[in-house]
């Protein structure tokens, strides 16, 4: 199961709605400490208004009436208990001194509801109220919380958009890379986003124009060699007929064929893969080209169970046929089996061989072109490219190549091919 968040645009878009709830829920909670801090004020002011209001009214500087709940005390509580404030009191107590005069003594009576006391200073008697707190609607705060959260789904559709819009080039590079790979023709990419993916943009349709240039060069040189040797090559096969000495003339013969299959490599390499024919089912072809290798005394088993479904194009089942059972009769031992069977993965054509094998730190390097592995697999007539060749024309049909070592000796040749009806 593909991991959805293991991607650079799921990475994105995870940190982004992170730091996007981290900040807003950050807000809320500062704004919350800071409503709980004005709460406190409001109430020291009023407290504090009471007691001024109070005093000039004892003093007789004022006659404004006081609610019934201010008292004037002689002496502190009258035998009443106290307690030292904590907490929202003693918050409380603090923003009311600084309200009032200084040197104002300021004392909490522990009763229901909780008083408060005070004396400013030069005053002869004690002015208790009732310890007030403002409050506003249990949902004051709540009313604001579904105001955030839009703003927030908003926030967070716009924080997507800018990741998938940041992650479209590196992801459109990521898909022209997989298609280079598997040889398929990639067409430049277009240069968006921020400088940097720009440049990275621009250095990747520069290699794949590179890679096309050398793709090109290297067939042209190949097909040019391969070209030119043939006509020599003919001419040796015709002077060997003339030479008196038969086991001359057969040792010259079997050069000549050897280096006339290398030249066809060469020219099946450059040329690529044309598709010729219509496709046919593998199981009910296979026979017909194996009797090739059976004529020159080659044993192959089979086991073809892949069915009437499982077709290609002649044209490629021959040459991946032809070249993997090449490879197979020339390196391997026999006896040889080739097998088609339809896996969970797709339609599997494989050939094994009783041979010594590859060892295991090679198997990748072996499908390179003109890579040989010499002693444990060399022979004549061969320069590395029959692999090759197997493996270029499995990503051009959209297979793969998968090579192994059999547990009973031997290498198995697998190419394994997409599930789909009439595969071509």
């Amino acid at each position: 199961m593909k991991r959805r968040f293991d991607t650079l645009f799921g990475r994105l878009t995870l940190l982004l709605i992170a730091v996007l709830i981290i900040s807003h829920f950050s807000w809320l909670t500062i704004l919350r400490n800071d409503r709980r801090e004005r709460l406190f004020e409001y109430s020291a002011d009023q407290m504090a208004f009471i007691f001024r209001s109070a005093q000039a009214v004892m003093d007789g500087d004022s006659r404004i009436p006081l609610p019934d709940s201010v008292h004037f005390e002689k002496t502190l509580f009258d035998g009443r208990n106290t307690f030292t404030p904590t907490g929202q009191s003693e918050h409380l107590t603090q923003q009311l001194a600084q309200r009032l005069p200084p040197g104002t003594d300021l004392r909490i009576e522990q009763s229901v509801p909780p008083r408060m006391w005070a004396k400013l200073p030069g005053a002869k008697q004690w002015i208790s109220t009732p310890i007030v707190m403002v409050h506003t609607p249990p949902s004051a705060l709540n009313a604001i919380l579904p105001g955030v959260l839009t703003v927030l789904l908003i926030t967070v559709i716009f924080s997507v958009l800018t990741a998938w819009l940041l992650q479209r080039p590196v992801r459109d590079m990521a898909e022209a890379a997989e298609k280079l790979a598997t040889g398929g023709e990639v067409e430049p990419l277009k240069e968006r986003g921020p400088r940097e993916l720009r440049q990275l943009t621009e250095r990747f349709n520069r290699m794949i124009t590179d890679i096309a240039q050398a793709e090109r060069e290297r067939n042209t040189m190949l097909a040019g060699i391969a070209h030119d040797l043939k006509t020599p090559l003919s001419r040796l096969r015709l002077r060997a007929e003339i030479v008196d000495d038969p086991a001359v003339t057969r040792g010259i013969v079997r050069d000549v064929e050897s280096m006339a299959r290398i030249v066809d490599q060469f020219l099946l390499f450059a040329r690529g893969a044309e598709p010729l024919g219509p496709p046919v089912p593998v199981d009910s072809r296979l026979p017909y080209l194996l009797q090739v290798f059976a004529d020159q005394g080659y044993a192959i088993d089979t086991a073809l169970h892949a069915g009437p479904h499982f077709q290609l194009k002649t044209t490629h089942l021959e040459r991946i046929v032809n070249n993997l059972l090449d490879n197979a009769v020339s390196y391997g031992r026999a006896p040889l089996t080739i097998c088609t069977a339809r896996t969970a993965d797709g339609w599997e054509l494989a050939i094994e061989d009783n041979g010594p094998g590859i060892p295991d730190e090679d198997l990748a390097r072996i499908v390179r072109p003109f890579v040989r592995l010499d002693p444990a697999r060399s022979g004549n007539a061969h320069c590395g490219l029959g692999l090759a060749i197997v493996d270029k024309l499995a990503q051009q049909l959209g297979a793969k190549l998968v090579l192994s070592n059999r547990a009973a000796g031997g290498l198995r040749a697998a190419v394994i091919f997409p599930l789909r009806d009439g595969a071509a």
